[in-house]
């Protein structure tokens, strides 16, 4: 059994992180919850978010073992501690996703004011940025010790940034289906579009910056708080739009600004995004190997 999972090591930890997250899910917004025809409620959160992260972390930890043993676990803590890396990736890091969100809403309340954000003019500003911050913390710590500490390394080894953050930021997507099985109040929109929409446009753009961020530091905790930003930034300045055709406007618009950042970076960093293979993951899969020989 081991060694057929070495075989397909990816598969393995998408389909378990997946398996885990939905089935953990179950229990706590029941049937109805899960197909999107109820809402969870405020309390139901924190369960919720605890629920989803328990499939990257179980899965990840899980793959780690039966692939790389102590080796891998040895590796990840390194890779977790490693915080003295270059100042401009704490910028990249921690301001790409609420800048370019903000920079979004903007663009589009020029059109209209419901795309401003709802923390300009709501009465619990406090508790909104709490819950942002709190929610950013689990998701980025708990999923990234998977997605980043697994499935991104093991990738990188056979293919460049973007085909690796492009996998990533997909299945990333699929995995967070749950939560986004909201039909359009309009009832324009048909819910497979705005799942489309939801799942498969900004979260795979943003996943390539993550991997090209990792490939550049070998730091987990700088993509932690990568991670984290992006979260805040999406609970915290959440805006009033309702409609499905808003929700698929502001996603698209800030999908194209990701895009044309990994573009600007791609070009400023001489094709680091469109490198090969990552030498220092190359080093470590064939001193992995040459062990195991």
């Amino acid at each position: 059994m081991k060694d057929f999972i070495r075989q397909i090591p990816v598969i393995f930890y998408f389909t378990l992180a997946c398996a885990i997250s939905w089935l953990s899910l179950l229990p706590v917004i029941g049937i109805d919850g899960f197909l999107g025809k109820t809402i969870p409620s405020d309390n139901q959160m924190p369960l919720l978010f605890m629920a989803m992260c328990a499939g990257p972390l179980i899965a990840g930890m899980l793959s780690i073992y039966l692939n790389d043993g102590k080796d891998g676990f040895k590796r990840l803590v390194s890779k977790l501690v490693k915080w003295k890396i270059k100042f401009r990736f704490y910028i990249i890091a921690l301001f790409t996703a609420p800048v370019l969100t903000i920079v979004t809403f903007l663009i589009l309340s020029l059109f209209s004011p419901k795309f401003i954000p709802a923390i300009f003019s709501s009465e619990g500003k406090l508790m909104l940025i709490i819950g942002g911050i709190v929610g950013a913390l689990v998701a980025g710590f708990f999923e990234e010790l998977g997605w980043t500490g697994f499935a991104i390394p093991k990738l990188r080894s056979r293919y460049n940034i973007i085909t690796t953050g492009l996998i990533v930021g997909i299945v990333w997507g699929i995995w967070h289906f749950p939560l986004f099985m909201i039909k359009d109040p309009a009832g324009v929109i048909p819910l497979i579009i705005l799942l489309m929409v939801r799942l498969i446009t900004h979260l795979p753009a943003f996943r390539i910056l993550i991997t090209w961020v990792y490939d550049r530091t070998q730091s987990l905790l700088i993509i932690m708080l990568m991670h984290m930003s992006l979260t805040a930034s999406a609970l915290i300045f959440q805006s009033n739009i309702g409609s499905g055709i808003d929700i698929i406007i502001s996603n698209l618009t800030y999908t194209i600004l990701l895009y044309a950042t990994v573009f600007i970076i791609n070009i400023v960093t001489k094709g680091q995004i469109t490198d090969r293979v990552s030498r220092n993951e190359i080093s470590h899969t064939l001193f992995h190997y040459s062990k195991r020989s």
